[in-house]
């Protein structure tokens, strides 16, 4: 179980420009991306520099992003990761957590922060860990009484689908897509995780040294999206889940390709068709299960 009160994350200092000045350009002129005409050169104060969202749009495709503000999508290159611990991500950069990722991309932090700002999407707020007042008593603890209440993420939801080609059994190529959710084991269950959400939270800006200019933290830490409960909400994204405070439960799926395996992780802004699907097929199952529980029981000695 985590300690969210004493976990911190650590820091890598990273060599080479960052996104944060584009970053900042971006939010300055969002007023200017809601008009779908720009003015053309020459036509008043308007022509004096680049529009900002023309230049954010190259900087997208020299990274690969690409980005359908019409059908509110974000296409991040990625490939699968190399876990060997229990998952604390669903997406990270290079220098992020790999051994406890399911995904890795190259994008930069503040670069896809900034299409999710296209997209419309507005800062969340992080879940919480909160001391229970008055405290249990160590004999309520010893019975299994929380010390803390844990406070939810809340905030604009994400669905995240992920697609991938492999060979079939007659040797052709084929697309794989499907919601991460299949991809991502309950170790609790046993199964795909269930009744989940994923939560926008916009991430951070502050100084790394004192007396320095803020920077976007995730473009240092390189880890986007969690899967677990973090104190410092510098990624992007969080998983919003009864077990989300439990760094120990999050494994992959058989579903899910071999390392190295190059995929294309979509975000989207609203629930898919696929995301709809696997809601359907989860509650035809359970209805299926609860119908042969009931059948047992009719049965004499069914069960003993």
């Amino acid at each position: 179980m985590i300690d969210m009160r004493s976990e911190w994350t650590g820091m890598n200092r990273m060599s080479g420009s960052l996104h944060t000045g584009l970053f900042a350009l971006l939010v300055t002129g969002l007023v200017a991306c809601q008009d779908p005409e720009p003015k053309k050169a020459g036509e008043g104060e308007a022509a004096t520099t680049q529009d900002p969202v023309k230049a954010m749009f190259e900087q997208f495709r020299e990274a690969g992003l690409e980005v359908d503000r019409e059908a509110g999508t974000i296409t991040v290159p990625c490939e699968i990761a190399r876990p060997d611990q229990p998952l604390e991500y669903l997406l990270i950069h290079r220098r992020g957590k790999d051994h406890e990722a399911m995904f890795v991309c190259e994008v930069q932090a503040s670069l896809l922060n900034a299409a999710f700002l296209l997209l419309g999407y507005e800062k969340g707020k992080n879940a919480e860990v909160v001391e229970k007042d008055p405290l249990p008593s160590p004999e309520e603890v010893e019975k299994g009484a929380a010390w803390f209440d844990v406070h939810h993420p809340e905030g604009m939801k994400v669905w995240f689908t992920a697609k991938w080609t492999k060979i079939d059994d007659d040797g052709e190529e084929v697309v794989v897509e499907a919601p991460v959710e299949d991809l991502l084991l309950d170790r609790v269950t046993g199964e795909a995780v269930v009744d989940v959400e994923w939560i926008y939270l916009g991430g951070n800006m502050a100084p790394i040294y004192r007396n320095e200019p803020p920077v976007f933290l995730a473009d240092y830490e390189g880890n986007y999206v969690s899967n677990v409960y973090k104190p410092q909400p510098n990624h992007l994204v969080t998983m919003k889940h009864e077990r989300a405070q439990d760094d120990q439960v999050w494994w992959v799926t058989e579903l899910l390709p071999p390392p190295a395996t190059p995929v294309k992780l979509v975000i989207h802004k609203a629930e898919t068709p696929l995301h709809r699907a696997r809601l359907e097929r989860l509650a035809a199952e359970k209805e299926k299960e609860k119908g042969e529980g009931d059948e047992e029981k009719k049965v004499p000695g069914a069960g003993r």
